[in-house]
């Protein structure tokens, strides 16, 4: 890479001037670690219109084509998500720019099990692969690609450990009220726990979502509107008081490949029990770092959520080999890779 040259970053960022900044994409993460460590970027877009965010990016692209030798891109499952990668790797190509290609959609092995060979296309016009985890490392590389896994960057130290002394019945569980995160799921698991415990208490944080109003009618129905709140959004000052009150987190996920939330509540210190979908289990090994439950199984998670209850020993391992696995996510460890691939 030439040093007089910057890195161009294509994705999603955050608007400066929206409410919520706290919201921060992989590419807006990586970004800013550039930034904030002596490299020089060029990014695009933060358009939430997935048609607009096209035409900046690819204005971008063509207007500051002589400022960047390599371009830094996205990958996702999504079609519209695809073809706004399509246009623009290929526009790259015609530029003679090389290509960092990130592969982040937590959904692509399996649009590419039902025979998806577009996505064969995409990956073998990148110079360089990322994954940022072995999830889709070993996958693609089982395909005959050669894949560098750099994790997804986490300032680690904007998250205070919280000691837990003992594990309690108080919950949190932090994602958008969409299907794919199944907070149906969460709902079930409420209901379970509030019958052996009384002092169970729930949180369920995120922004709104077409799942938003079943998962409220669920906790009506279950009589669960004193146990489990619904604070919205919440950013990182809150998520500290969260993690400071509450004890274990909860993911319910149907599909994800690296969730950047269980960085973030292992850091807090707040011990996993999660489903084994996509990335997670490349991530947590149960009864190691976390424990694990098949997708959908309430029973199981309700049975796992217990045992960290009733043993406290189990409960201080899990939290201290979690914490010390999550180091890697550091910006510091990342920054290290992302440097030796960039000058390659």
């Amino acid at each position: 890479m030439s040093n007089s040259k910057k890195v161009l970053i294509l994705g999603l960022f955050v608007d400066a001037s929206a409410k919520k900044q706290n919201i921060r994409t992989s590419d807006d993460r990586i970004a800013f670690m550039f930034a904030q460590n002596g490299i020089e970027i060029i990014t695009s877009s933060a358009a939430s219109s997935k048609f607009k965010r096209l035409i900046e990016t690819l204005g971008t692209l063509v207007r500051k084509k002589d400022q960047y030798d390599v371009a830094i891109v996205s990958l996702f499952g999504t079609w519209p998500s695809f073809l706004w990668q399509e246009f623009i790797t290929r526009l790259l190509k015609l530029f003679n720019k090389k290509i960092i290609l990130c592969i982040r959609g937590g959904s692509i092995p399996e649009r590419i099990g039902s025979g998806a060979s577009r996505f064969y296309t995409a990956i073998k016009r990148a110079d360089k692969l990322v994954a940022p985890s072995s999830y889709f490392g070993l996958y693609f590389e089982q395909k005959g690609f050669d894949v560098n896994i750099i994790e997804n960057p986490v300032n680690l130290s904007l998250y205070q450990f919280c000691k837990k002394e003992k594990i309690r019945p108080r919950i949190v569980w932090m994602r958008a009220f969409t299907d794919v995160y199944d907070p149906l799921m969460a709902v079930r698991v409420a209901k379970r726990l509030s019958e052996k415990y009384n002092d169970f208490e729930m949180v369920m944080a995120g922004k709104d979502g077409p799942v938003l109003q079943a998962t409220k009618d669920l906790v009506k129905e279950y009589g669960l509107e004193d146990r489990i709140i619904f604070p919205g959004y919440i950013n990182m000052q809150q998520k500290q008081v969260f993690a400071k009150d509450y004890d274990i987190y909860l993911c319910t996920n149907k599909i994800d490949n690296t969730p950047v939330s269980l960085t973030e509540f292992m850091q807090f210190g707040l011990p996993i029990v999660s489903v084994n979908v996509g990335g997670i289990p490349y991530m947590i090994e149960d009864n190691v770092n976390g424990l694990l439950v098949n997708a959908g199984d309430y029973e199981a998670m309700f049975n796992k959520i217990t045992l960290l209850i009733e043993d406290q020993t189990l409960a201080q391992s899990i939290i201290k080999n979690a914490y010390s696995y999550v180091q890697r996510y550091d910006e510091k460890n990342v920054l290290k890779k992302w440097k030796e691939l960039l000058h390659e």
